[in-house]
């Protein structure tokens, strides 16, 4: 009897500790993430989309979408209903070409303006604040952006951190943007960078970076500094195929990696690369006034729930993930389930 009481208590305590693992309790803990619904068409008028690209949040949960070919910024409600649009080709202050990420920090919409080599800060209503064009430097002198692609924030320091796309480098910022610190030079080793891309940042300061063609996720210190990377060649589950499109940091700490029209979908990670899921590969959902319909059905090329070129996506504060599928010109969304 004692025999069996021990190893009861031993399987236990063996139980705790592989369920305490964060890589299987990550496992354990995934959440599968469900269709809810989608917005969006092709074209310029207001909802529709030519190329949209970024998505971000504000504290009222609306919802900011940018468009690298109409050089627009467009705000809807956390349902998709429009709400008003900024922006027009150009190199003027509030002007943008080709804007690739927004990011909103403080309820103020920070846009990447990638062709005129510069971050562009406007309120939530689109009225032009500030840009960066360069930044001071501790030697007097000041750095230059090279067709910036992303931005991130630290949320408790405030610091700034810039994947400066045509330098091949990551820039990191204080609060006022002031310069503070770069890393990274062209190659493929560890802590260099083949055209980096995206770039997010955890709660305990840690930078994620990935590069557009090469198949990983690089994951640095609040300064630079080397600590890991993850990924390879394939389309199984932690691989990547193709082109990389952006990648985020969810509020919860998650890793979140968009795979382009090679393999669409996008991808969750623990902040150690372990996989956790995926999203947007299907199943493929038809509405119910389309299956009825043998010529509606004929002529339908959209799928719902199945992504065909993800370029960026994010979490709202409810874990919703708001994906940016410019191959079906719309956003979808996707819920968590159990």
């Amino acid at each position: 009897m004692k025999q069996f009481i021990f190893g009861t208590i031993l399987l236990i305590s063996l139980a705790v500790v592989i369920y305490s693992n964060s890589s299987v309790f990550a496992q354990l803990q995934q959440k599968e993430y469900s269709f809810a619904f989608k917005w969006g068409s092709n074209g310029t008028g207001d909802g529709q989309f030519i190329r949209p690209h970024g998505v971000d949040f504000d504290s009222q949960g609306n919802v900011y979408i940018t468009e690298r070919t109409n050089n627009v910024v467009q705000k809807f409600t956390h349902d998709g209903k429009f709400l008003k649009k900024w922006g027009q080709g150009g190199s003027d202050p509030g002007d943008l070409e080709e804007p690739y990420e927004v990011k909103v920090y403080k309820d103020y919409v920070y846009v990447v303006d990638k062709d005129n080599n510069r971050i562009q800060k406007f309120d939530t209503n689109g009225k032009f604040i500030k840009l960066w064009d360069r930044f001071n430097a501790p030697d007097g002198g000041f750095v230059k952006m090279n067709l910036p692609e992303a931005i991130a924030f630290n949320p408790s320091t405030g610091n700034v951190y810039i994947t400066d796309t045509g330098n091949n480098r990551t820039l990191k910022l204080d609060s006022n943007f002031n310069f503070v610190l770069q890393w990274g030079y062209y190659g493929r080793g560890q802590g260099q960078f083949d055209h980096p891309h995206g770039i997010g940042v955890d709660s305990k300061g840690n930078v994620y970076v990935n590069e557009l063609y090469v198949a990983r996720i690089q994951k640095f210190d609040s300064n630079g500094n080397f600590i890991k990377q993850w990924g390879s060649n394939g389309t199984g589950n932690g691989q990547f195929a193709g082109a990389l499109e952006h990648l985020f940091v969810g509020h919860d700490d998650s890793v979140w990696q968009v795979d382009a029209a090679d393999n669409p979908r996008v991808q969750k990670f623990d902040t150690e690369g372990n996989y956790i899921t995926s999203v947007g590969s299907g199943p493929c959902i038809i509405p119910d006034d389309v299956k009825s319909d043998p010529q509606k059905m004929a002529n339908y090329k959209e799928c719902d729930g199945k992504l065909a070129e993800p370029e960026h996506a994010n979490l709202d504060s409810e874990g919703n993930l708001y994906v940016v599928d410019r191959g079906n010109q719309r956003i979808e969304v996707f819920s968590p389930v159990r």
